[in-house]
C-alpha cells in the first residue's frame, strides 16, 4: 500500500513486512501516526476477535477490551462483526457458523444423527432455530440410527418420540423404518381399545416398513421377514410361505452375513423346509453361525455363567432329596431354568427393537395386555409375539415353551430350556417312571443325537400346558394299555 505525504515523496509499506524489510524503507515526513507496524496491529485484531468468539460461544457478554475501548464493553454485534472484519484482514480465516450455509449445517447435523447420542443430538437442535431446522431437515434425518434413537423405549414411547421416528421413517432412515415397522406390526393396545380393524390396519403399514427397510439394506428386517414368512404372521395358518422365508434367510447371509440367517438357513437345508434338502451345506451353516456366536465374548460368558448356576441351583435342590413325584420335578427345573437365566441375563443385552418390543409386554414397564390365547416367543431376548393362536411352534420334547425361530430355539437351549425341558428330568434322577417317560413320548419327542447340547426339533401339535393335569393322563393312559 503506497502513502503519499506532505512533501511529495511516496513511502511503501510492506503489509506482511519484515524488519529487514522495513529496514530498507526510510520513514516518510509526517506520517507518525498513520502508518504502524504490522505485527502490532495483527496481534490486536487476534485478542479482539477471540474475545469476540469466547462471548458467542459462552453465551455471555465478555469484556471486549481493545485499544481505547472501555475494560467493560460487552460484545454486541457490531463488536462481533467487527472482530471477524480485523481477522480477515490480517489474513486469517474467520469460523463463523452463522455464515455456514444451511446445507452444509445439514450434513453435520446428518453426521450427529448417525453418530451421537440422543443428549447431543437434541441438545445441539436447541442451540437455536437455525439448527433446529437443520436438525429436523430430511438431510439428516435419513441419517438417525441406533444411538440417536436409543432413548425411544416403550417406557418412553409418547407422541413427541412418535413423531420424531415418524419423520426419520418419512426421510428414509433405515432403521426408524425397521422400528416403527415392528412396533406397528408387533405392539397392541387390547386395553386401550385398539379394535381388531385397526390392528390389522397397523400390521399392513408395518409389514411394508420392515420390507422398505430390508430393500435399504437392514439385515435385521431380513430376518424379521423371514420370521413371518416362516409362520404366516399377521395371517391366517394357511399364509404360511417358507419358500420366501428361506429366501430372505439366504438374501441376509449372502449379502450381510447375518449370524441369525445363517443358523435359519442351516435349519432350513437341514429339514428339508422352502429348500431342497441339503445336509452337508446345512451343517456348515449351522457351523458358522456356531463361530460367530463363540466370537461374541458376551454370549460365551452368558453361556457359561448359565450352566455354572444351574449346576449350583441343581445341587441345592438334590440335597432337599424330596423331589419324587412329577410336579416337584416341573417345578425343580423351572427353578434351575430361571437361574439359568437370571446368570444368562447380567451378561447378555437385547437389541433396542427387542427391547422395545419386551418392555412393552412387561408388566413392570407397559404391562400391556396380549391378545387372548396368544403368547410370546419363550426366548428370553427376542420379544416378538403371536399375532394369531398356536402360530409358533412349541418344543416337541415338552410342549411348554414356543419359539418364533428355529433361531430362538437354539439359543434359548444353550442358555436356559436344556435345563427344564421335561423328557431330560430324567437325567437329573427326579423321574424315574417309565409310564411318564413314554407318555411323554407320544408328543412327538425327537432324540437330541449323540450330543447332549443340541436343541430338540420343534413341532406344531397339541400338548397339554397344564402340567399338574400331566400324572393323571399318564394313570389313565396306563390304564389304557
Amino acid at each position: 500500500m503506497g502513502v503519499t505525504t506532505r512533501g511529495g515523496a511516496r513511502a511503501c509499506v510492506v503489509g506482511t513486512g519484515s524488519t529487514a524489510a522495513r529496514a530498507h524503507v526510510p520513514p516518510a515526513r509526517g506520517t507518525r501516526g498513520v502508518v504502524r507496524a504490522a505485527e502490532p496491529g495483527r496481534r490486536q485484531s487476534q485478542g479482539l476477535a477471540a474475545a469476540a468468539e469466547g462471548a458467542v460461544a459462552t453465551g455471555a457478554a465478555a469484556p471486549v477490551r481493545g485499544r481505547g475501548a472501555k475494560r467493560s464493553a460487552p460484545a454486541t454485534s457490531d463488536a462481533l462483526e467487527g472482530a471477524s472484519t480485523a481477522r480477515r484482514r490480517a489474513g486469517e480465516a474467520v469460523a463463523d457458523v452463522a455464515s455456514l450455509p444451511d446445507d452444509v449445517l445439514e450434513v453435520v447435523f446428518g453426521h450427529l444423527a448417525r453418530d451421537a447420542s440422543p443428549a447431543q443430538y437434541f441438545d445441539a437442535m436447541l442451540t437455536s432455530k437455525r439448527f433446529r431446522d437443520a436438525g429436523m431437515s430430511k438431510r439428516a434425518l435419513s441419517n438417525v440410527g441406533e444411538k440417536v434413537l436409543s432413548r425411544a423405549t416403550a417406557g418412553n414411547w409418547n407422541k413427541g418420540a412418535s413423531a420424531f421416528a415418524e419423520a426419520a421413517v418419512d426421510a428414509g432412515s433405515v432403521f426408524a423404518a425397521f422400528l416403527v415397522g415392528s412396533v406397528d406390526f408387533y405392539c397392541r393396545d387390547v386395553a386401550g381399545g385398539e379394535t381388531a380393524e385397526l390392528a390389522s390396519a397397523r400390521r399392513t403399514r408395518g409389514a411394508a416398513l420392515l420390507a422398505r427397510a430390508a430393500v435399504a439394506g437392514s439385515p435385521d428386517a431380513h430376518h424379521t421377514l423371514a420370521i413371518m414368512h416362516f409362520n404366516g404372521s399377521g395371517g391366517k395358518r394357511k399364509d404360511k410361505d417358507p419358500v420366501t422365508g428361506a429366501a430372505f434367510c439366504a438374501r441376509g447371509n449372502i449379502l450381510f452375513g447375518s449370524a441369525d440367517a445363517k443358523r435359519e438357513l442351516g435349519h432350513c437345508l437341514q429339514d428339508g423346509f422352502g429348500v431342497e434338502q441339503d445336509v452337508p451345506l446345512g451343517r456348515k451353516l449351522l457351523a458358522e453361525a456356531a463361530a460367530a456366536d463363540v466370537a461374541t465374548p458376551a454370549m460365551d460368558a452368558a453361556v457359561v455363567a448359565a450352566t455354572v448356576a444351574a449346576a449350583a441351583a441343581e445341587e441345592r435342590l438334590r440335597k432337599r432329596n424330596d423331589i419324587n413325584t412329577l410336579c416337584a420335578a416341573v417345578a425343580a427345573a423351572a427353578e434351575v431354568s430361571a437361574a439359568a437365566k437370571h446368570a444368562a441375563e447380567q451378561h447378555l443385552t437385547a437389541p433396542p427393537v427387542a427391547r422395545f418390543l419386551l418392555d412393552w409386554y412387561d408388566p413392570n414397564v407397559c404391562g400391556k395386555a396380549l391378545a387372548p390365547g396368544t403368547h410370546a416367543c419363550s426366548h428370553p431376548l427376542c420379544g416378538r409375539v403371536e399375532t394369531r393362536r398356536h402360530e409358533f411352534r412349541r418344543c416337541s420334547c415338552c410342549g411348554r415353551t414356543r419359539y418364533c425361530s428355529r433361531s430362538c430355539q437354539s439359543l434359548d437351549w444353550r442358555l436356559q430350556h436344556k435345563f427344564a425341558c421335561l423328557p431330560l428330568l430324567e437325567l437329573y434322577g427326579w423321574i424315574e417312571s417309565d409310564t411318564e417317560s413314554q407318555d411323554t413320548a407320544t408328543l412327538g419327542v425327537h432324540g437330541g443325537g449323540d450330543d447332549d447340547d443340541e436343541a430338540p426339533e420343534l413341532a406344531s401339535g397339541a400338548s397339554s400346558d397344564n402340567l399338574a393335569a400331566m400324572p393323571d393322563a399318564a394313570a389313565a393312559a396306563a390304564a389304557a394299555r
